[in-house]
């Protein structure tokens, strides 16, 4: 009686254990979004601290906006999310040199398109993407947003210098020599301009709390905001003059929108 007592304690320990086990497997690590709640990529990589470069890779993409907006490793990489087999889960994944591989440079615009469609198709439009294509010398999405787009290059000494890698004397692309100067300019001109249109956007939230009447105002600076990204968008194709004769009108039209707005707000 004594060992059908202490077989059946062992028989529900085991099980407890197993639910408990499935229980944790099933629950998005701390800070991440419940929509990680069954992926598997997720909670198996939250839980590993070797190899180190896995692990720096998980941390990476927990710090990046992807995983700020529900976006998972495989919907980059590939694999199965569902599947708790280490082989299935990671079925179709392959490191970026394979040619067949979704994150290969000469495929990430497509893959990245799946999201940042716009982008991705001013990008495929621009000289940079079909000397890509057609040599395998030229720069993809990474080059400027680096791995999951956790280091955007936004400071024009570092646009510069990105460019001068090949924008130079003895570069591949040295038949473009002023390509890093002005790349810097039209990025600090980014700057500025998301500057004042933020500005205006906070002159806006302080005149709708004191009740002032800025529809007209309102308007305008949502036309400009739309015109901006416009600009951006351009970038992508590599049009430095476009993008920046867009960008610099929106900041001039914005800094004037801004002033007025602030002229109506009471002292």
């Amino acid at each position: 009686m004594r060992k059908i007592k202490l077989l059946t304690l062992a028989l529900f320990g085991i099980l407890s254990l197993t639910v408990l086990v499935a229980a944790v497997q099933k629950k998005a690590p701390h800070g991440v979004s419940k929509a990680f709640r069954n992926n598997s990529c997720v909670t198996c990589h939250a839980g590993l601290t070797e190899p180190l470069g896995t692990s720096a890779h998980f941390y990476e993409w927990r710090s990046s906006r992807h995983a700020k907006n529900d976006v998972g490793c495989e919907k980059c990489h590939g694999g199965n999310p569902a599947s708790s087999s280490y082989k299935l889960a990671h079925e179709g994944v392959l490191a970026p040199t394979f040619a067949q591989s979704t994150l290969h440079p000469k495929n990430l615009a497509q893959t990245c398109s799946a999201c940042h469609q716009e982008i991705a198709s001013a990008f495929v439009k621009s000289k940079h993407s079909q000397a890509l294509q057609a040599t395998g010398n030229g720069p993809s999405c990474i080059n400027c947003h680096q791995h999951m787009a956790t280091a955007v290059i936004t400071w024009p000494p570092e646009t510069a210098a990105l460019c001068a890698k090949c924008h130079t004397s003895n570069g591949s692309a040295s038949q473009y020599l002023a390509v890093p100067t002005q790349a810097g300019e039209t990025i600090a001109a980014f700057s500025r301009t998301d500057g004042v249109l933020e500005w205006a956007q906070f002159l806006l939230s302080e005149g709708k709390s004191k009740k002032v009447r800025l529809q007209d105002e309102t308007e305008k600076i949502r036309q400009l905001e739309a015109a901006n990204k416009q600009a951006k968008v351009q970038w992508h194709e590599f049009n430095l003059s476009a993008s920046r004769r867009t960008v610099d009108d929106v900041f001039l039209r914005a800094t004037v929108i801004k002033d007025n707005i602030w002229k109506k707000l009471p002292e």
